[in-house]
Formats: C-alpha cells, structure tokens, sequence
C-alpha cells in the first residue's frame, strides 16, 4: 500500500511521539488524514498492520495511569473512535471499527452516593465489526466475529458470531463465518 507523502509525515510524527512514550508500534502502522490524540501514562501496545483515519475526526486515546491499551494485528479504526482506558481495554486482530465509537473501561464517576467508580475491563475477540457510533462500556466482552450495528449501546457480554443491535444492544441473528 501506497501512502502519500501527507500520511507518511502523520504516521511519522504518531510513531515517534509513541516512541517517546517508550511504545513501539508494530510493523506498517498507518496514522491516515489527520493526527490522533493521545493522553495518559498507560501503556498502549499497537501490533502489525494497525491503520487509524483521523479523517474529520481524530482517534483519541485516554490510557490513564497503571492502565494497558492493547490493539492486535490489522485493526482498524476508523475516525472519531474514542479509547477511555483506565484499567483495559483489549482489541483482538482484524477488528473493525466505525466512525465515532467510544470504547471505555470506566463510567468516569459514582452512579449512586458512597459507590465507586465503576472500572471493568473491555474486550473485542477476533475480527469483531463495530458499526457506526456504537458504544462499549466497562466489563464488556464481544466475542470472535461478533457483529455490532450502529448506534448500538453495548453494556452486557456479546457472544461469538452474533450479530447485536440497538439500545441497549440485543440479539438479532447469527453470523456465518469459518474462523
């Protein structure tokens, strides 16, 4: 693949600010159209083949203290994705994900006085599509090929090769598929 002369600089730019945050991003790591937002101490590990587009919008990246961001081998996300990580947040190889989605391991603040944050790790298997505009949030896992509509609000397990949707997010049907 061809990058231009634009996204080589990007991409560029990206794998040295990572370096200076003593990450080494994988082999062909593609920053496209834009510069992505990364903040926090947390570790954040991007294997081979990895490609964000920050057409638009940014990837932005929170990996909060003592916190460990993993992406596998030729993800991709897509532009606006929003990553809060303050304990995990796991993206399997060849996931696919939409324009603005927010993935985050935590709520931020108490739902009820005297409780705490709540902090859960996230999970994608393998080769997992989130469409447009969906929502992950803390303690959820979604299995191998699972599928996820856009706009969906995911806040229980998804199990492999199923295809969720909506808000909350429920079952609709299987998804045939050879691993």
């Amino acid at each position: 693949m061809k990058l231009q002369p634009l996204n080589r600089l990007r991409t560029l730019i990206t794998v040295l600010r990572l370096k200076l945050r003593g990450e080494a991003p994988g082999k062909r790591f593609f920053v496209h159209s834009g510069f992505p937002r990364i903040e926090g101490p947390g570790r954040i590990t991007i294997a081979d083949r990895v490609n964000w587009s920050c057409h638009g919008a940014p990837v932005a990246v929170e990996v909060g203290p003592g916190a460990r961001l993993e992406i596998g081998a030729r993800a991709f996300l897509n532009a606006g994705v929003e990553i809060v990580c303050h304990l995990s947040v796991r993206i399997g190889e060849h996931c696919r994900i939409g324009p603005r989605c927010v993935l985050a391991d935590t709520n931020h603040h108490p739902v009820h006085e005297g409780e705490g944050v709540r902090v859960a790790p996230v999970t994608l298997g393998r080769n997992v599509w989130l469409g447009r505009g969906v929502t992950v949030l803390p303690g959820v896992t979604i299995g191998d090929h699972a599928v996820i509509a856009a706009g969906s609000v995911v806040f229980g397990d998804v199990p492999p090769r199923q295809v969720w949707r909506g808000n909350p997010a429920a079952f609709v049907k299987p998804v045939r598929t050879s691993d």
